[in-house]
């Protein structure tokens, strides 16, 4: 499950020879009209090839990756798609989205969406969700909806349903006769979600048919060894055979959107959008097989929840590997700044990466944040400080030597413990008060209840 960098060199080495061979950077009078963001819900960074995996799951997603821009050092602001996707489509810190009136999980009115900004900037909008939480109209995981602000076309038809759905729904609203406004378009796909239960005609590759005796096992549904982590229910007797198996259809779920990721590629191509389109690829957050006592996701800011794959494709830049560290947050920020929409304005917590796309560098580095349920967390990129606000205890890891967060080096690391502390508290101080860990608490705990009784989280 590590990433393993010489991968990641093979690939920046053939990158810079694209470069080289390339006609030059991106021309700001051909600003490309188009903003496309593919979002594959629960897909963790190190279960694709690019990034390292030693299983080809990704061949495709792996392909376009060497065409484009690829972020290796990219994390989400939180591991639960309620609040991640809010983060996203607002550059606004998952925080501010927890303790709505009623318990509401959308977007509130007030604070503006990428969709609502493009909207007004000229833009036709576009959503299709595979997540029955990234919803417009309410509905039994989502009771109020709130995400379809802003979006002409807000598609919930493939909740719950695999990407060919998706692909299928999008190809029918890439154009619009006699509309000839550039498209944003947001694809959120469910796919590799739990349960792992990738459609009957995939070929498997990676987990056989038969294999365990469990049954929730064979039917890829973590959710027992859930309740019996977090809910104190019996344990059903679940062996690392039968975890090693549910991460194997973890696996083949990923090889099945990635089977279907051409089709979206082709139907841009066809619908003479894809040359013209800056293309986003991300995830909104990953996916837990007991690498630190938990499973399943919502619950943790540990890398295997919260880093996740970002790859852009921008027309005219040539492809190439950025390893410096930078966050979904970033994302809205970019967009505009490509759609030539002036964003000083708007209360964005995350920065344009068009210096680092354009010229590879940037004066003031990112620190990258992250919170979930009680937890926090800060990072450089080399260092990262995890934060438990109702223990007050602090954990210090290197993920850039142990990317599997397995050692706390906070005892010899102590100048980075206290900067990173320092970024830590100025960031809880700026979106969720000073002195607020109390209430921070309080309203995580509310989140937490308000998804298990909706039976999204046990």
């Amino acid at each position: 499950m590590t990433a393993r960098h010489p991968l990641l060199t093979l690939f920046l080495a053939g990158a810079t020879l694209l470069f080289a061979l390339s006609c030059g950077g991106f021309d700001a009078a051909a600003r490309p009209r188009n903003l496309v963001v593919v979002l594959v819900d629960t897909l963790r960074a190190d279960r694709l090839g690019v990034y390292g995996y030693e299983r080809d799951t990704s061949p495709n997603v792996d392909a376009f990756a060497r065409e484009s821009l690829l972020f290796a050092n990219s994390r989400s602001q939180a591991s639960c798609t309620f609040p991640s996707v809010n983060s996203i489509l607002t550059s606004r810190s998952p925080a501010l989205f927890l303790g709505q009136p009623g318990g509401a999980l959308g977007i509130p009115e007030g604070i503006p969406s990428i969709a609502e900004i493009l909207r007004e900037g000229g833009y036709r909008t576009v959503a299709i969700s595979g997540n029955p939480i990234v919803a417009h109209t309410p509905n039994r995981k989502n009771p109020t909806g709130g995400y379809g602000r802003g979006f002409e076309v807000f598609s919930e038809e493939c909740h719950w349903r695999p990407a060919a759905c998706v692909n299928r729904v999008a190809r029918r609203h890439l154009r619009k006769e006699g509309d000839d406004r550039p498209l944003f378009l947001y694809a959120h796909y469910i796919d590799p979600h739990d349960p792992y239960r990738p459609p009957q005609h995939h070929r498997r590759r990676f987990a056989g048919k038969g294999g365990p005796k469990l049954r929730f096992v064979r039917r890829g549904d973590p959710t027992p060894i859930a309740e019996t982590i977090y809910k104190g229910r019996p344990d059903r007797g679940a062996t690392p055979v039968d975890l090693r198996h549910l991460s194997d259809l973890y696996d083949e779920e990923i090889a099945y959107f990635d089977s279907q990721f051409p089709e979206l590629l082709a139907a841009l191509r066809e619908a003479g959008l894809l040359e013209d389109s800056i293309l986003v690829f991300t995830a909104d957050h990953g996916e837990e097989f007991l690498e630190h006592g938990h499973i399943q996701h919502c619950r943790t800011v540990y890398d295997s929840s919260i880093k996740t794959p970002l790859i852009v494709r921008v027309p005219g830049v040539a492809p190439r590997v950025v390893s410096a560290p930078v966050r979904n947050l970033d994302l809205v920020p970019t967009l505009l700044d490509y759609a030539g929409i002036e964003t000083a304005g708007f209360p964005f917590e995350g920065r344009s990466l068009r210096p680092l796309i354009e010229q590879g560098e940037e004066d003031d580095p990112r620190y990258q944040l992250a919170s979930q349920a009680t937890f926090r967390s800060t990072s450089d990129g080399r260092f990262k400080l995890i934060h438990e606000l109702k223990s007050g205890r602090f954990w210090l890891y290197d993920v850039a030597a142990d990317p599997e967060e397995t050692t706390d080096v906070l005892a010899r690391e102590r100048r980075s413990f206290h900067r990173l502390r320092e970024t830590m508290t100025a960031w809880l101080a700026r979106t969720e008060g000073e002195g607020a860990a109390g209430e921070s608490v309080r309203k995580a705990e509310e989140a937490e209840a308000r998804l298990k009784a909706l039976g999204y989280l046990q």
